[in-house]
């Protein structure tokens, strides 16, 4: 009995709301209201920090610090051996020419 009232309310929801669903519904164009951004044009402002600049040994001590508590397992730490008899830190395990 509770099936046959939930498929007749189904029905009659479905029967309900035929019409809204076939009807076209209009074109509306769309509307970007927000203006381009002028295009930039990258300055040395935007990346400040340099990749070849030297570090003050106190800066040095502290990063070395804290790649120390962040990878404590970290294998470029790891001393290998090297063609002139003397160790390097390094992670490889090749050769260095």
């Amino acid at each position: 009995m509770t099936t046959v009232l939930v498929l007749v309310s189904l029905v009659a929801l479905f029967g309900l709301c035929l019409p809204n669903l076939l009807h076209p519904m209009p074109h509306v164009p769309f509307q970007d209201t927000a203006p381009d951004p002028p295009p930039r044009t990258p300055s040395p402002a935007d990346h400040p920090e340099s990749m070849t600049a030297e570090l003050d040994p106190a800066d040095e001590e502290y990063l070395a610090c804290l790649a120390d508590a962040l990878w404590p397992d970290d294998e470029y730490l790891e001393t290998e051996p090297t063609t002139d008899g003397e160790e390097e830190t390094g992670g490889s395990t090749g050769l260095r020419l």
